[in-house]
């Protein structure tokens, strides 16, 4: 029997930390999960943990660094400082991916008036961050955004489709698109401010969503990304998902009743799913 491959680490190590400027406070709260890969072949073959650091010690470490290396440049610069330290610090370890997701929590705003130190959360969207580093080369980052919902109430239609004896779907030139979103964009060279490319990226997918007729999901899809790549020149590619959200017409005609696109239901599975991956 042969060991193939092996890695280890820590998943799901939520925390949150409060940058305090005098009274005015900013919440952070994160998701960090480190897994190395390395020399633990003995571990497996032997029980001999001689090269294998504690998971709850990579914990720790994640818990400690926050304190100074966490900071409000973007969760993909925290993830950076996190891979220099374990693979600085380990000799053991020949390589490490880490996974963050930023939960949001926006400032709350009272009569127009923000407050200095209360926050509530926004409820949609995850920010996330991917960081693969080893001792070879330059780490591969990649950065996103995932379980973001959006809707338009027009602007969408599907028509011109093949058909068969079991199509059932009606065409149309009006109807809600809905669906939520995952993407992830990878960087061609690290940018000057992690925190501005995430701006420019979810930007770019809600004024292409907003404003430009669909006439397929493919379509729209692939011009959230190609906007993407033109506004941020630092990155390479760019994947998305888009799940459908359906939201049906519902039928008020057995009531004597007519319904001008404006009564649906939702219905969520099951459920249309296209992703695609744009590069330059």
């Amino acid at each position: 029997m042969h060991l193939l491959h092996s890695q280890y680490g820590k998943s799901a190590v939520g925390l949150l930390k409060i940058f305090r400027d005098g009274p005015i406070h900013t919440v952070k709260e994160i998701t960090v999960s480190a897994l190395v890969t390395g020399d633990f072949s003995s571990a497996f073959l032997e029980g001999n943990n001689a090269t294998t650091v504690p998971t709850d010690t990579i914990k720790n470490t994640i818990y400690a660094l926050a304190r100074d290396q966490f900071r409000l440049d973007g969760i993909e610069a925290f993830g950076l400082r996190l891979a220099r330290h374990f693979l600085d610090k380990y000799s053991s370890f020949s390589g490490i991916t880490l996974e963050l997701q930023e939960r949001s929590w926006d400032r709350m705003e009272l009569g127009g008036v923000p407050q200095p130190h209360a926050f509530q959360g926004s409820g949609n969207g995850l920010r996330t961050a991917m960081i693969q580093a080893d001792r070879t080369g330059e780490p591969v980052v990649s950065a996103g955004i995932s379980e973001f919902e959006i809707l338009k109430s027009t602007g969408s239609g599907f028509v011109g489709f093949p058909k068969c004896e079991f199509t059932t779907l009606p065409e149309t030139t009006d109807r809600i698109m809905a669906t939520r979103l995952h993407g992830t964009w990878r960087f061609q060279r690290l940018p000057d401010d992690f925190n501005r490319v995430h701006t420019l990226v979810r930007e770019a997918f809600l004024e292409v969503f907003a404003t430009r007729y669909s006439r397929a999901v493919q379509e729209t899809l692939f011009q959230m990304a190609s906007l993407a790549l033109e506004r941020v020149p630092e990155l390479d590619q760019v994947t998305l998902r888009l799940p459908n959200l359906h939201y049906f017409s519902y039928d008020l005609a057995r009531f004597g009743m007519t319904n001008e696109n404006e009564i649906f239901y939702p219905a969520p599975n099951p459920h249309g799913d296209i992703s695609a991956t744009v590069t330059r």
